[in-house]
């Protein structure tokens, strides 16, 4: 499969597109090399006195799939705790609520045996 590449100073390549433009080299990349050259073609290298690309050899072995499911089960238990906060918040603004009752109560209670007490 053809594409277009931009590389930095060490033949490691910065950019890639599909369609020829200015500043593109076009370049072969092998298809059994595209699923690893999505996920990590900042990894990749061109080499510009063979004038091809070349693969490091030492990439992870983890599929787009395997990667987007880390990535729902870490975003579901990120929602799994923003509701345990906001359910701890809410809890929380409850008992303030009655806290502060109790506390207008045992202050009227006070002032009640205050007051019976200076009779």
């Amino acid at each position: 499969m053809f594409i277009y590449i931009t590389y930095d100073t060490d033949g490691f390549i910065t950019a890639y597109q599909n369609t020829e433009a200015d500043g593109y080299t076009k370049v072969f990349i092998l298809d059994s090399w595209i699923t690893q050259f999505a996920q990590h073609s900042d990894k990749f290298r061109y080499d510009t006195d063979k004038k091809v690309v070349l693969n490091p050899g030492n990439l992870p072995e983890l599929s787009l799939d395997e990667l987007n499911t880390k990535y729902s089960d870490v975003l579901e238990t990120s929602k799994q705790a923003v509701q345990s906060a906001t359910t701890l918040a809410q809890q929380q603004a409850v008992s303030a609520g009655n806290i502060n009752q109790l506390q207008q109560s045992i202050t009227e209670i006070a002032l009640s045996q205050s007051a019976k007490g200076t009779k």
